[in-house]
């Protein structure tokens, strides 16, 4: 079985990746995605992060060598062989936003391409897309590059597949980590290991723009919210996209007041 975690960018992945990855028994790969490999490749965290490829067999998977179902057929064989689950967190960003990599899609590409030959587990994690999309423009590789109206339309895409599959909020999560977090292990499949919170904050596994800052973690604090630019507010007030995806995910449509994002 593949157990695929879908979440979008800036939507708490980083450090939810911190915390199922330290759990005994999982062996995460980070933002891994068919259409990505060149960018992540899922061999090289394997072989790094898990000993789960040799040297000889990296150079045979390594940026894309071999088949994408192939490859992860592979690893959950050896995982399953050590008595461990392997974790895939989907880089679902290339499949509902893209920039700069593709084109969105509005479908996971790693659910049609996994799902042909293999049983899959599948579970969200969501954020209201007011946050997200805050979130998201502090980022240089999308401050100014996204379009309001496709970001919107990608969130109610993904929205619609989280609602399909089952989700939690990183805001929930925020406010009752435990129990948040034994949900979600649930969704997937995964053992859940209520020793997480003595080694989340030096797991160093991950991806993400927060990967590396190990030293500034600190306590899980509830999510605030964050305000959005007039012009901006006004494009998600007047999308219909937008009602429905808060409607999908159970948030409120109403919009904070702009503060520092």
């Amino acid at each position: 079985m593949v157990r695929l975690w879908l979440n979008l960018a800036r939507s708490g992945g980083t450090l939810l990746s911190r915390c199922l990855g330290c759990m005994e028994g999982v062996m995460l790969l980070s933002e891994v995605h068919p259409l990505g490999v060149r960018v992540i490749d899922p061999a090289a965290q394997a072989a790094a992060w898990h000993k789960l490829l040799r040297p000889g067999e990296l150079e045979q998977w390594a940026g894309g060598r071999g088949r994408y179902d192939g490859l992860i057929a592979l690893l959950v064989e050896r995982a399953e062989a050590r008595g461990k689950t392997l974790l895939l967190r989907d880089w679902s960003h290339l499949d509902y936003l893209g920039v700069p990599i593709t084109e969105p899609g509005f479908a996971s590409r790693s659910m049609q391409l996994l799902g042909a030959t293999h049983e899959l587990r599948c579970f969200a994690t969501v954020r209201h897309p007011a946050d997200q999309w805050a979130s998201q423009q502090r980022l240089d590789m999308l401050r100014g590059r996204v379009d309001v109206g496709v970001y919107l339309r990608g969130c109610r895409a993904f929205a619609e597949l989280a609602a399909e599959v089952g989700f939690v909020r990183f805001e929930d999560f925020t406010r009752e980590p435990d129990a948040e977090l034994l949900r979600l292990c649930e969704g997937l499949g995964v053992a859940f290991d209520p020793t997480w919170r003595m080694r989340y904050r030096t797991y160093a596994n991950v991806t993400g723009d927060e990967a590396t800052k190990v030293e500034t973690i600190g306590e899980i604090r509830p999510a605030r919210r964050h305000g959005l630019e007039p012009s901006v507010a006004a494009v998600f007030a007047a999308s219909e996209d937008y009602a429905e995806t808060c409607r999908l995910l159970g948030y409120d449509e109403t919009l904070a007041e702009r503060g520092d994002v």
